[in-house]
């Protein structure tokens, strides 16, 4: 059982040490997981007739890399954009 104990202690160890950044990790993966999930689910209730307008059939896009890529690289952006603003020091406040 020593063995055990002692072949967890350096994973123990390590989650201990990562703590804020696992959850992080998986945080971040639950959103994108669910911002995935709603646009799925809106192109699933797009009306028949719309689909001759947009390149989209009912479940996924016809050319799915682009709409992919647009949507992950506009994701980052925006998570920089925030990151940049709050490690610049720009907060809302009077001049």
């Amino acid at each position: 059982m020593n063995k055990f104990i002692s072949l967890l202690t350096p994973s123990i160890d390590f989650v201990k040490n990562n703590f804020e950044k696992i959850i992080l990790i998986i945080g971040s993966v639950i959103v994108l997981y669910f911002a995935y999930w709603i646009t799925s689910y809106s192109l699933k209730k797009l009306k028949p007739e719309v689909f001759s307008y947009y390149p989209f059939n009912k479940f996924f896009p016809k050319s799915g890399h682009w709409s992919v890529v647009y949507f992950l690289i506009t994701i980052i952006l925006l998570g920089l954009l925030v990151y940049i603003i709050t490690k610049g020091g720009f907060y809302l406040s009077p001049a």
